[in-house]
């Protein structure tokens, strides 16, 4: 069958073409690009219009997808409801870094937004909180000493809104500059000025201030150069920083719980012990461990001794100078049990197990004029091993800040670069000298 229209049917009339819809997905009409949504920072802006890139990359929501870039650098993006990106970069030694979040927005970022600092293993060094007159994030090493000094590596910045909220489009300048020539001062944290003279370790070419440069020093760590003894004391609220370690021992045979056994293992008679720095004992030498001001005082055995199975034993020795007659009380923490020498007589013992807590046992004793030898034996049942130690006034309350502390007491300081294996690290540095 044929249909025929009918000659007196009106004629169809043709449909206008329909408006470009920016956001449809479709290029028509005057619009230079259409990438099927409202954001901008992708390439194609909210009006449709392309825009000068680089910029973010998705996936890179993690340190481990971050998007690798190269200093310096701007890179435009926008952020989904609960989305973060981040970006890789490599920062060279003593570097600074600047993180400048901008947005197309007049009056600032719609959202509060945040920046963020994370070093290799994805530990946040710093964060960049919202301005208060913007809402933006920042990271300025003009004012935050975590996002200066950093030594050379890999870092990640990562950014998004405080509240998970989205963000239509943003910009992200991430630059880097020096932080020992190019900025003005700022004190450095604790931790990133070992030797607390106000220098960042990163800026500073003889770190332990021992008279010897970094490049030729083989302890930059710890003064062991010929401009000074040691320049350890008892200033940072009596606790002792600096010993002599022997160990680890297992043949001893405790008497009762974790208390140490009554066996001489560092000498003929333990209470007579006086080593020197690369003694041997049973071909085990003693080393020296220091901890500075920024870090515990808790010294660590299973940082050393760990492969060897508990109940197991070991010592640790200083020399301690007084500068008058006095009697103190020995404040000291220990995992598991512990005895204690000073000059040669046994303040007392502790056998309990347990973990170390600071001034978890309190010993009366007497300092005399000039140089005092303290030694300590330490017992592990299992578990957690250590010791910390400090010295208080027979008031039991007063920290003695004015106490020195050698590995040397009262013979001559003779360390000056001494490497008795000649391995190249400085016996102070060495675990195994």
């Amino acid at each position: 069958m044929t249909w025929l229209s009918c000659a007196g049917d009106p004629p169809q009339e043709e449909q206008p073409p329909l408006e470009p819809v920016c956001g449809d997905g479709q290029v028509a009409g005057d619009e230079s690009c259409d990438d099927g949504n409202a954001w901008g920072g992708d390439g194609c802006d909210p009006a449709c219009e392309l825009e000068d890139g680089p910029f973010e990359e998705e996936p890179n929501d993690d340190v481990g997808q971050a998007q690798v870039v190269t200093l310096p650098a701007t890179l435009s993006g926008n952020l989904p409801p609960a989305d973060r990106d981040c970006f890789e970069l490599t920062v060279p030694e003593s570097g600074a870094l600047t993180a400048t979040w901008t947005s197309p927005d007049a009056d600032g970022c719609a959202v509060d937004t945040f920046v963020e600092l994370l070093d290799a293993d994805g530990v946040r060094r710093t964060a960049g909180l919202p301005d208060l007159r913007t809402g933006c994030g920042g990271i300025d090493p003009e004012t935050d000493t975590f996002a200066r000094y950093l030594q050379a590596g890999s870092y990640t910045v990562c950014l998004g809104s405080v509240l998970g909220d989205p963000v239509s489009q943003y910009e992200i300048t991430l630059s880097v500059a020096d932080s020992c020539t190019d900025l003005g001062p700022l004190t450095p944290h604790p931790s990133q000025d070992l030797e607390a003279d106000g220098i960042a370790d990163v800026c500073d070419d003889d770190d332990d201030d021992d008279g010897v440069a970094d490049a030729s020093d083989n302890c930059p760590a710890a003064p062991n150069g010929p401009q000074q003894p040691f320049p350890w004391s008892t200033a940072d609220e009596g606790f002792v920083r600096l010993w002599m370690v022997l160990g680890p021992f297992t043949e001893g045979t405790a008497p009762t719980g974790c208390e140490p056994s009554v066996d001489s293992l560092a000498g003929p008679v333990d209470a007579d012990v006086a080593a020197v720095l690369g003694d041997t004992v049973e071909s085990i030498p003693w080393f020296a461990r220091f901890t500075w001001p920024a870090d515990t005082p808790v010294l660590r055995f299973t940082d050393w001794f760990d492969a060897t199975p508990a109940p197991r034993e070991a010592y640790v020795m200083t020399w301690v100078h007084a500068p008058e007659p006095r009697d103190v009380e020995l404040a000291l923490g220990a995992d598991d049990g512990l005895r204690v020498w000073l000059d040669g007589i046994e303040l007392g013992s502790v056998a309990g197990c347990q973990g170390v807590y600071v001034d978890a046992f309190r010993f009366a004793g007497t300092l005399q004029k000039g140089w005092n030898r303290l030694l300590i034996k330490v017992h592990d049942g299992g578990g957690g091993w250590g010791l910390v130690a400090r010295f208080y006034a027979a008031d039991g309350t007063t920290p003695l800040t004015d106490l020195d502390v050698s590995l040397a007491g009262p013979a001559p300081w003779l360390d000056d670069q001494t490497d008795s294996d000649t391995d190249g690290i400085g016996d102070l540095c060495d675990p195994t000298p």
